[in-house]
């Protein structure tokens, strides 16, 4: 009885390590993976598109946060990283992420896939490398 306790101790508490999947991720999280779509090539919208008119794809969110996701459109619309394929990889394999950034801009979705919340939980980002010599 004590070792069944204990597991679901456990396992309740690992419930309560992970976000809500109804979470939306985080302003910067959401912001970089905004950029990714546009930079990777995920869908057909520009840079110049997606900082005109990403708070159409985040409107759920705060005006506040909405104008403090500008600098992470930014760095993700701006980064090149040695493992940018894998970056880029990562976020366009994202497909109902990708569809639910680019059907509120009118831009090129992914087919037989319906848009999802970009969630704290479930968004997948690969940090950025490189490998030169800092001597």
């Amino acid at each position: 009885m004590r070792r069944l306790m204990a597991l679901g101790v456990v396992a309740f508490l690992a419930g309560c390590a992970l976000p809500p999947p109804d979470q939306p991720a985080s302003v910067n999280r959401m912001g970089r993976f905004l950029g990714l779509v546009s930079h990777c090539g995920c869908s057909d919208i520009d840079a110049d598109r997606m900082l005109a008119e990403y708070p159409k794809a985040v409107a759920h969110y705060s005006t506040a946060d909405i104008k403090a996701m500008k600098g992470y459109v930014d760095v993700g619309l701006s980064e090149n990283f040695d493992n940018q394929i894998e970056i880029c990889n990562e976020a366009c394999s994202q497909s109902c992420m990708v569809n639910a950034v680019a059907q509120p801009l009118g831009g090129k979705t992914i087919p037989g896939t319906a848009a999802c919340l970009v969630n704290e939980r479930d968004l997948h980002l690969t940090e950025g490398r490189m490998s030169g010599d800092w001597d």
